[in-house]
């Protein structure tokens, strides 16, 4: 009985701390409580030791996951997040012809996605005002779509479209001078939007790029889109302003 209750004391030294404080002492008592009453029927306690040793063991790790899940909310969001977005390439490359994405595009996509993800967590922790967490989402899915879409469909095109890369670093100087505060964020993305209106401009003006009038239309209205996504945000970022206290 000595031998076996100084083994189970020292397996649940594994639990994490503050979950040991808690209940090692009453686990013990129950452990010491089972086995003696097997002892007193005359059974022998050798199985029933092992199985509440393996069932405790299992129970640690269970309690070590869920600690470090806590403590990690946020990446394993961003995580799950960009698990749930790869399935649709991934789903692609099995049932789509012509879908041929290769494991490299894959491991670009999840750091993207992740990223993206994982600023949105990072930027709204501990804030409960629904117009900021809004805006920041509005902001960062708009940075994504700007950011991979010109990585990926545009960069090869046309060297011109790298110059977007700069709307999104205009975003991210802005939110470094803001400080994330909401009325600092607004402010950035007025600007934000107003760059992203400027880019085709610059390209067609000073870049000199060719383009027709009927694909000179599409640019800029998809540059529209992107600018009416950015001001959106800002709009949101001014109400989070106005009603946060």
């Amino acid at each position: 009985m000595a031998r076996y209750r100084n083994l189970y004391a020292r397996l649940l030294r594994f639990y994490p701390k503050p979950y040991r404080e808690r209940f090692q002492e009453t686990m013990e008592q129950t452990f010491n409580d089972i086995c003696r009453e097997r002892a007193a029927a005359g059974r022998g306690i050798l199985g029933l030791a092992v199985w509440l040793c393996a069932e405790t063991a299992e129970g640690i790790m269970r309690e070590h996951v869920e600690a470090v899940t806590m403590r990690n909310k946020g990446i394993v969001r961003a995580a799950l997040v960009t698990a749930g977005i790869l399935l649709i390439p991934l789903w692609g490359n099995t049932y789509v012809d012509g879908w041929n994405w290769h494991w490299y595009s894959f491991v670009l996509a999840a750091a993207f996605v992740f990223s993206a993800a994982l600023t949105y967590q990072l930027v709204v922790k501990g804030m409960s005002n629904k117009a900021y967490r809004s805006a920041v989402g509005l902001a960062v899915v708009a940075a994504f779509a700007l950011t991979w879409g010109n990585r990926v469909l545009a960069a090869d095109e046309n060297p011109a479209n790298l110059m977007y890369v700069g709307v999104v670093v205009i975003g991210v100087i802005g939110a470094a001078i803001s400080r994330l505060r909401a009325r600092g964020m607004a402010r950035t993305l007025f600007v934000t939007a107003v760059a992203q209106m400027l880019m085709p401009i610059i390209a067609l003006v000073f870049w000199k790029t060719n383009l027709a009038l009927g694909r000179a239309v599409p640019v800029i209205g998809l540059n529209g889109l992107f600018a009416m996504l950015f001001v959106a945000s800002a709009f949101l970022f001014h109400r989070a302003a106005r009603t946060h206290t």
